[in-house]
């Protein structure tokens, strides 16, 4: 069962009952993946226990949600990397010369207070790409597109926080720049399990293709016997 079968209604299971599912753009693992990892920063996470017991220290976090999905990108991301797979980071990050809001302090995703920084068990390493952006989406005004294109990256495997936000929005950017989308649907994650499972299907109904981080370690498993890799276009090509 689906994990948001409980919120349909009798008329959503009957639309669905005779439905053909047509993603938005081509949808498939493709031969030319990255693995693209949202804004998975201490602000975000907090502890490994239900985030309204720890609210006043991580009122951002996910809590338990948010470690359930590290646990299985501590072994995605290492595999990615082994098969020549890209790793794209991202993060949500102002620096106080930019003069923007939310770069004080006391923002949890301002440069000048520690929880802005990576969670190290999923943290990048030197191979690995970073994109700084201040909106939701990875794509808006960062170099983004830029960096996937000069990388040869037609198909974006997604993981990160949350699902309702910066997920969601990269995702709608990443369809209209014409990519193949997967999510990986148990390394996203979010604050309110209404607004996971509620956009989990929305973009599953509209956009792209949900697979399992079973489904993502298999196919770099397969991706790496075959040794393909990312073709790495020209710079300006």
């Amino acid at each position: 069962m689906e994990i948001w079968e409980s919120l349909l209604s009798e008329h959503d299971r009957k639309v669905l009952s005779g439905w053909k599912r047509t993603p938005y753009r081509l949808s498939g693992l493709g031969d030319h993946p990255a693995l693209v990892v949202i804004d998975i920063q201490k602000t975000a996470v907090g502890e490994d226990r239900p985030i309204y017991e720890q609210q006043d220290r991580y009122p951002l976090g996910c809590g338990n949600f948010a470690w359930a999905a590290i646990r299985k990108l501590q072994k995605l991301i290492p595999a990615a990397r082994a098969a020549g797979i890209p790793v794209i980071h991202t993060c949500s990050l102002t620096r106080p010369e930019l003069h923007l809001p939310r770069s004080d302090k006391s923002s949890g995703y301002s440069f000048l207070n520690p929880l802005s920084q990576f969670q190290p068990e999923v943290a990048p390493e030197p191979q690995d790409v970073i994109i700084e952006k201040q909106g939701p989406s990875f794509f808006f005004g960062t170099p983004a597109h830029q960096i996937l294109h000069h990388l040869g990256v037609e198909t974006l495997l997604i993981a990160g926080t949350s699902t309702s936000g910066c997920i969601r929005a990269s995702i709608l950017d990443a369809i209209q720049y014409m990519y193949r989308v997967n999510v990986i649907a148990d390394c996203v994650f979010d604050r309110i399990e209404l607004s996971h499972k509620a956009n989990l299907f929305d973009l599953w109904f509209k956009y792209c293709d949900l697979i399992t981080a079973s489904d993502a370690l298999a196919f770099f498993e397969k991706f790496k016997a075959k040794g393909t890799g990312s073709k790495a276009a020209p710079a300006g090509g």
